[in-house]
């Protein structure tokens, strides 16, 4: 009986270890593929066709950090427009508009349409070719000093503005319809208008010349599909 009871036992225990065993085998293969995949995925370079996820700081001229979605960015020097999720682009993608909306963050609005250019994004993604996940990369936008355009002090009004109060080096909201100009409240909006800051860059004769136009975009790339 004792013997029998013994044997029971016994088997019982070899059928506890060939658990054990299978377990161990089935996680080692787990983090043995993963392991493999996350070491194969540095040597990924994004390229023409490449999905890629780019945290991204823009900044004006000045160096000064206009929106980002890079968390240490966004504590350490804070923002002027707001703060977004980290891009989401196809390299070598085509867009359809001028105008290509994001959702951003802004203080005290919330959730808001907030307006980047394609040369932009375009700039991004073709400067995107050649890096790897976890490079990262200051990417220049040498067009943007050109974008600036005049400003009456009673267009400034209409804005919700006021120029005995506006100064050089202050930021203002502008709204950007589909189409590349820029929507005053005395004209008729589209259906969508989306944000973007500018910053005042000069004044004279009752008159604002204001910068909506970046300078650069700091980017790293997170995820390389």
């Amino acid at each position: 009986m004792a013997k029998q009871k013994s044997a029971k036992n016994n088997d019982e225990w070899t059928k506890t270890l060939t658990k054990v065993f299978v377990v161990f085998i089935l996680i080692s293969c787990v983090l043995g593929f993963t392991l493999t995949m996350g070491f194969f995925s540095i040597f990924k370079t994004a390229a023409d066709g490449s999905g890629i996820v780019v945290s991204y700081t823009i900044r004006d001229d000045s160096g000064v950090a206009v929106l980002s979605s890079d968390q240490t960015v966004i504590e350490n020097e804070g923002v002027v427009a707001g703060v977004s999720k980290p891009l989401q682009m196809v390299i070598g993608q085509n867009y359809s508009d001028f105008i290509v909306p994001i959702d951003v963050y802004m203080y005290p609005a919330g959730v808001t349409s907030y307006a980047l250019f394609e040369p932009e994004l375009t700039t991004i993604a073709d400067e995107s070719k050649g890096m790897h996940e976890g490079d990262t990369k200051t990417v220049l936008f040498p067009f943007g000093e050109t974008m600036t355009r005049e400003m009456t002090a009673e267009q400034y009004g209409l804005i919700g503005g006021n120029y005995s109060e506006a100064v050089t080096g202050m930021w203002i909201p502008l709204g950007f319809a589909p189409k590349p100009e820029v929507v005053l409240e005395n004209e008729t909006a589209p259906e969508t208008v989306s944000t973007r800051m500018a910053k005042i860059v000069g004044m004279n004769n009752d008159t604002l010349t204001v910068q909506y136009g970046y300078a650069s975009a700091d980017i790293a790339i997170t995820q390389l599909v």
